[in-house]
């Protein structure tokens, strides 16, 4: 048995989600292999992306990846047809649980955590060609790695500012000397929080208002203060995800995995000591997370994910060959033996 071949991912090749959920797994699993439409003849666990590929038992495990209820493709059936279900959501697990007497585990659904990290938008609205506008509070605020800053530099027509309000978190006024602006008026009247200096222009006609955000005009450190505490606020919303990235998702699957196979008498290899995963989750963490959210980290990940089925079956000089090819590249990989 080579070394990826003990359980078989099966899974579509349709360029849709459950394609991109399989290859996901086979992936972050190092001891799997991706079968397309059905299984093959080898391993000892098919694991079916999702429950509608099952068609009759196949001699190895059949597990199913249960999304949704349709019996339309006879949900029910395939489930007690099967010899263990996966469920990506608690209700249908709580619901198979009580019709069959396979095993049934929910495993919480995971996603791209890398790619939709929060980010703080902030809007400037017209010029800032005149130094009482706070270029260089604008500035300041650029150097801030989780925030974006969209500006208009009074560029953008009257028809195209409706849009950038909407895309933005906060309207943010930078400046020192106002006679409105308008971008408070507009921003307000857009149902946008905004970020002002105190006593400048109109902002204290709605002192009190939980609406508009104070900081004093022209100060840069208390500007900055501010804006991390609103992104901080922003991020509460994905904290309830924090334990759902994919890493997660494919760890859970290798606990059910490793159960179902000892329960069977079926053999299962013994990862490396240095084997986890998060490795890249950890890698961001030690480097201090630098990286701007928009930045896109999936040909990182995939790197990673090597470097990580590698250490699974102990072939430390792959890992280091790895390092040394992909580190020119992806300069943050010098960084990783130091958490291993």
């Amino acid at each position: 048995m080579s070394d990826n071949s003990l359980i078989q991912i099966v899974g579509p090749t349709d360029n849709w989600v459950l394609q991109k959920l399989a290859s996901i797994l086979v992936r972050k699993l190092p001891y799997a292999s991706f079968s397309a439409w059905r299984p093959q003849r080898h391993g000892v666990l098919a694991y079916y992306v999702n429950y509608a590929l099952f068609e009759a038992p196949s001699g190895l495990l059949d597990v199913g990846f249960f999304t949704h209820r349709d019996e339309s493709f006879e949900f029910q059936n395939r489930a007690s047809a099967m010899d263990a279900c996966v469920c990506m959501a608690r209700i249908y697990s709580d619901w198979l649980k009580q019709i069959t007497a396979k095993p049934v585990v929910h495993i919480p659904m995971g996603f791209d955590s890398l790619r939709y990290r929060p980010s703080l938008v902030l809007g400037v609205i017209g010029q800032l060609d005149n130094p009482r506008k706070g270029v260089h509070l604008v500035n300041k605020l650029r150097e801030l790695t989780f925030v974006e800053i969209v500006t208009t530099e009074g560029r953008l027509p009257e028809s195209s500012l409706r849009e950038i309000y909407q895309r933005v978190d906060f309207v943010l006024i930078p400046a020192t000397v106002e006679g409105g602006p308008m971008s408070l008026f507009e921003g307000l009247g857009m149902g946008k929080p905004v970020i002002a200096p105190e006593g400048v222009g109109a902002v204290p006609e709605f002192k009190g208002t939980e609406h508009i955000h104070l900081y004093p005009a022209g100060d840069p450190d208390a500007l900055v203060t501010l804006v991390t505490r609103c992104y901080e606020r922003k991020c509460e919303a994905s904290r309830v995800v924090s334990d759902r990235s994919w890493n997660q998702w494919a760890a859970d699957h290798d606990r059910f995995f490793t159960m179902l196979l000892r329960e069977h008498g079926k053999a299962i290899p013994v990862p490396g000591p240095l084997f986890r995963f998060g490795l890249i989750e950890e890698l961001l963490a030690h480097c201090g997370n630098t990286l701007s959210p928009s930045t896109d980290l999936s040909a990182l990940e995939i790197v990673v994910d090597r470097i990580a089925a590698h250490l699974y079956f102990d072939q430390l000089d792959r890992v280091f060959e790895l390092l040394e090819n992909e580190s020119p590249q992806f300069p943050i990989l010098r960084h990783l033996p130091a958490i291993l």
